[in-house]
């Protein structure tokens, strides 16, 4: 485990979040799942996907007070119902009854007491996401207790930041983009996949579209052949990209990383899929990032991405977190953005319609900014009939 990011996490932690007066109970942690079917399948690198899908998780202490959190769980889709039987079988009886007088403890608890299983199944990654949701949730029911929306909880002076427009590979980019022109946005971020060709493809149209005063960003999601994109990266120079995401995978070697990002003309992103301490901290000593963008429901939740945040702030980095998921990433995403202290950050908002988000969701982006107010917690209302025709068992 990286020491350093570790014990920042830590103290973060302890200057953000708030001493209950009484220990907080938890008796009943639930999951919901959502799922609505696209109107085709869409090709991905990851493999064809064909829903927008949500797994919202839920915490009450004893006093009845709810929290609401999410866990990721996009790819593949089916692994919804995986996901939700990891916070059901495993996470919830490690957490009910327990008392807390900080949302951040129950995370440092959680992932002590499921460090073995992490390594006998494999799953790193599901079981951080499953904490990652509870995490959220907590700081949410722990805001709510209080009376104070989440981002004032934490430290920060204002609900207002900045969002670009994600488009998503199962919309229509143009009409997309001309659609959030209309609503404010002045940041776009483009997918792509395939050789350079492709990439200046797909960005040479929409930078005449939306003409130089906008941010224009590219996402590779881990795509490009290492050696080819080290070539060839150069020939995205003239499209002035505010960060090229993913552009390799995650895990090849940091001097690849290293050599990468020196042939850039723009800054790399990356921190989706960094998905320990360990790996958040590597990549944070070998400087190869400009942008960091760690996902909230993925890994840490609220305690390890608001000490991630502030850090990179500190070394002078960006901090854009991904978010590409429902209602409560969004919000949680936000929250942490806003209490960041970050003066350059943008919050990921997915354009087009996302209907397992979008029945909760009540606030929008207006002119290129989401203001969160001063709703209690998140801000969120999980109400059974607002999401009738997208619950799935699991």
């Amino acid at each position: 485990m990286g020491r350093r990011l570790q014990s920042e996490r830590m103290h973060a932690q302890a200057a953000a979040s708030p001493v209950s007066p009484a220990p907080v109970r938890i008796v009943e942690v639930r999951t919901l799942a959502l799922e609505a079917p696209f109107p085709r399948s869409v090709a991905t690198p990851m493999g064809p996907i064909g829903s927008h899908v949500s797994l919202l998780v839920g915490v009450r202490d004893a006093d009845g007070a709810e929290g609401w959190g999410e866990v990721w769980c996009n790819f593949p889709r089916f692994g919804i119902l995986h996901r939700a039987r990891l916070v059901r079988e495993v996470i919830a009886p490690l957490l009910k009854a327990r008392a807390l007088t900080d949302p951040a403890q129950a995370r440092v608890h959680l992932e002590a007491a499921t460090a073995i299983l992490r390594i006998q199944s494999g799953e790193p990654g599901p079981i951080a996401a499953a904490i990652a949701g509870v995490d959220i949730a907590l700081h949410d029911l722990f805001a709510r207790r209080a009376g104070v929306p989440l981002w004032r909880m934490l430290g920060g002076t204002s609900g207002a930041v900045r969002a670009y427009a994600s488009l998503g590979r199962a919309i229509e980019a143009r009409a997309a983009i001309e659609r959030c022109l209309e609503h404010g946005f002045r940041a776009f971020k483009l997918h792509s996949s395939g050789s350079i060709a492709d990439h200046i493809a797909t960005v040479g149209p929409v930078r005449d579209l939306v003409g130089d005063s906008c941010e224009l960003m590219l996402d590779v999601n881990s795509s490009w052949e290492p050696e080819a994109a080290i070539a060839t990266v150069g020939e995205l120079a003239r499209f002035h990209l505010a960060w090229l995401e993913e552009p390799i995978p995650a895990d090849a070697p940091i001097e690849t990383w290293r050599r990468l990002a020196q042939a850039a003309p723009m800054p790399l992103a990356g921190g989706e899929n960094l998905l320990s301490d360990a790996a958040l901290e590597a990549a944070l000593r070998a400087k190869v990032l400009g942008v960091i963008q760690p996902d909230v429901t993925k890994w840490g939740g609220v305690s390890g991405c608001l000490a991630l945040a502030r850090r990179a702030v500190a070394e002078g980095l960006r901090y854009c977190p991904h978010m590409f998921s429902g209602a409560p990433g969004v919000l949680a995403s936000a929250h942490v953005l806003a209490a960041s202290g970050s003066a350059d950050g943008m919050l990921e908002f997915g354009a087009g319609e996302n209907p397992v988000r979008d029945a909760l969701l009540e606030i929008g982006v207006n002119d290129g900014v989401l203001d969160l107010g001063d709703a209690p917690g998140l801000g969120l209302r999980v109400e059974p009939d607002r999401m009738r025709d997208y619950l799935v068992p699991v």
